[in-house]
Formats: C-alpha cells, sequence, structure tokens
C-alpha cells in the first residue's frame, strides 16, 4: 500500500481507549461530529462556511450514514464542469501558533477514486494563491501544493499502478490525518492511523524551501478538475495542534 509506520505510538494520540473523546483534549481548535446539526440543513455556521460552485452539487446533514453517533456531512459532488467546487470551509480563528497543525477527518466515499485530479481537504492562504491539498489522482490518494504559477504533486505510489498506492475503498469510512508544518515546511499524512510516507513533503522533489502557505483556513468537501463525480460523507473532524490519531 505505500504505507510506512507511524512515528506515534497510539498511546501518544489524543482520544486513545475505548470511550475517550479527543474534544476536549489540550490543543484543540475544532472539534464536530455533527451531532448537533439538524438533518437536511447544513453544517453549524458558527465553525463552517458552504460553498457550492455554479450550484453544481450539495452539502447537508446526513441521518442515514455517520461514522459514530448518528449523523455526518454529505457532500454531493454533480455536473459536468472542469472545475468544480462544494465545500465547507473552518471559520474559526487562522493562523494556529506557529502556522502549523493537524487535521484529521473520517471520510466515506459512494465511488471509487477516479482516474483524473480531486481534492478531498486542504488548507491555504486568506486569498486562495497558495494551498496545500488531499485528494486523488491516478486511482491513488496524493497531495498537492499550489503557488502562484506553480503546482508540484506527489502520489502515494507509482504512477499509473494504482494497486502499489493507498486508496479509499467504497463505502467503507477512513481515517485521514495530515499534519500541515507551516514552520519546517513540512506535510504528513496519515491513513487509517498508518503514516504514507509517499505523501511526507518537505521540498516536493523540486528543491523548495520555504513553501508553505501562511494557513488561514481549512476545508473539506469535494473540488474535482477533470469532472469527476462523487458522493461524500464527512464525520468527527478534528483541528488541533497535536497528533490526533482515529480514536476519539
Amino acid at each position: 500500500m505505500g504505507c510506512g509506520d507511524s512515528s506515534a505510538p497510539d498511546s501518544d494520540l489524543l482520544g486513545t481507549g475505548p470511550g475517550v473523546s479527543a474534544c476536549g483534549a489540550n490543543g484543540v481548535l475544532l472539534c464536530d461530529d455533527f451531532e448537533q446539526a439538524t438533518v437536511g440543513g447544513a453544517p453549524d455556521p458558527v465553525s463552517w462556511q458552504v460553498q457550492v460552485f455554479n450550484q453544481l452539487g450539495s452539502i447537508s446533514i446526513d441521518g442515514t450514514q455517520a461514522h459514530s453517533g448518528t449523523k455526518s456531512v454529505h457532500v454531493v459532488g454533480t455536473g459536468q464542469e472542469s472545475f468544480r467546487s462544494v465545500l465547507f470551509t473552518t471559520t474559526r480563528p487562522f493562523p494556529p501558533q506557529h502556522n502549523s497543525f493537524y487535521a484529521r477527518v473520517f471520510m466515506r466515499s459512494k465511488n471509487p477514486m477516479g482516474e483524473g485530479h480531486s481534492t478531498y481537504f486542504g488548507a491555504g492562504s486568506a486569498d486562495n494563491q497558495r494551498m496545500v491539498r488531499i485528494g486523488f489522482q491516478q486511482y491513488v490518494l496524493e497531495t498537492n501544493l499550489i503557488q502562484p504559477n506553480n503546482e508540484y504533486e506527489q502520489l502515494s505510489g507509482p504512477w499509473g499502478q494504482p494497486a502499489q498506492g493507498v486508496q479509499l475503498k467504497e463505502g467503507e469510512w477512513h481515517c485521514v490525518e495530515a499534519f500541515f508544518d507551516g514552520a519546517q515546511h513540512e506535510l504528513r499524512v496519515w491513513f487509517d492511523n498508518v503514516e504514507v510516507t509517499g505523501l511526507h513533503a518537505t521540498n516536493w522533489n523540486a528543491n523548495l524551501s520555504k513553501w508553505s502557505p501562511q494557513y488561514a483556513k481549512a476545508w473539506f468537501g469535494f473540488e474535482t478538475y477533470h469532472s469527476e463525480q462523487d458522493e461524500l460523507w464527512y464525520d468527527d473532524i478534528i483541528i488541533g495542534t497535536q497528533r490526533i490519531g482515529c480514536g476519539g
């Protein structure tokens, strides 16, 4: 699967152990399991702002699928536009201390990953000119960096060999976590609590040094650039200053 061992043992992670919640742990900036939201409505506007590009798709609270509890956020990306954005973006204050934070989310996809390039979640600058995004391309989990006039990418497996990369299985919940380390200009990604070493970025294989955005926001949803379509569910999102892991 192209993964290496996580460097942090489970005992060091937030919310580990049966029945333990990470929401009240030190360093948690945002924690939402969407249980207080209304089915059919939008995620809590105190924490999230919804954006649906050209009204191609929808975002709503769903009571039929959940990783924990009974509710999750249902994101539907439809239409044939080459660029389409269906996102819910944090409204909580950024940037975090030292311009660095962890984001953990449980995700469920109706469809397998496609060939085209799409994003599940990311973070970036206030003006959207610099972004770090986690999604898929060539049927595997990938990351990419957007800067003015430049884009860089890393795949979780060799190009054209999807069986050697990391893939979301349709109809199953997966835990995806990323460390956006703006202080050290580094990105790390974990899939189901195992680090994806192929997505560890320090210079994006391009001899970059100070490449990190000044992180002003984070977002989740479905953004596609090659007319991909999907339905996704998001649950138990935590943003914090410490490694979170898949417990709690």
